[in-house]
């Protein structure tokens, strides 16, 4: 089910208030959706040694939402379908052998207990749209 998250302006940014600190576990993920269709518009929160990192939901291999349902170790998440392991602070493969296909990062902190995100410019996978290209 999708949410409409409350929106603040901080420094001419828009950021998006996704939850209370409280709700994100250390090296638990987390996923959020978004308005929109609920299978393409999802992040994953992550907090590794209290710093935290959000990446988009989706798999690049076979676009299945599970990233935030993925094995942690350091800072990689290998998503728990297929085996790809990807880097939670920049996105990039670490099996670049693989493929190049990478998971797209966003700005997160925290302010005053709650977590924040930018705003996140999601696209669309090209299966998806309504060309298709």
């Amino acid at each position: 089910m999708a949410i409409l998250f409350d929106e603040e302006i901080i420094d001419g940014k828009k950021y998006l208030k996704i939850c209370p600190s409280s709700e994100v576990f250390e090296r638990v993920g987390k996923q959020v959706h978004f308005d929109g269709s609920d299978d393409i518009y999802q992040v994953a929160i992550f907090r590794i040694e209290n710093k935290l990192y959000c990446t988009t939901n989706h798999c690049p291999h076979q676009n299945a939402a599970e990233i935030f349902n993925g094995v942690l170790k350091g800072l990689s998440v290998t998503c728990p379908l297929h085996g790809w392991t990807y880097n939670i602070d920049d996105g990039s493969n670490a099996e670049p052998k693989r493929g190049l296909k990478k998971l797209t990062t966003f700005e997160i902190f925290e302010k005053n207990n709650w977590v924040f995100i930018e705003y996140p410019n999601i696209p669309i996978p090209r299966w998806r749209s309504p060309s298709g290209s």
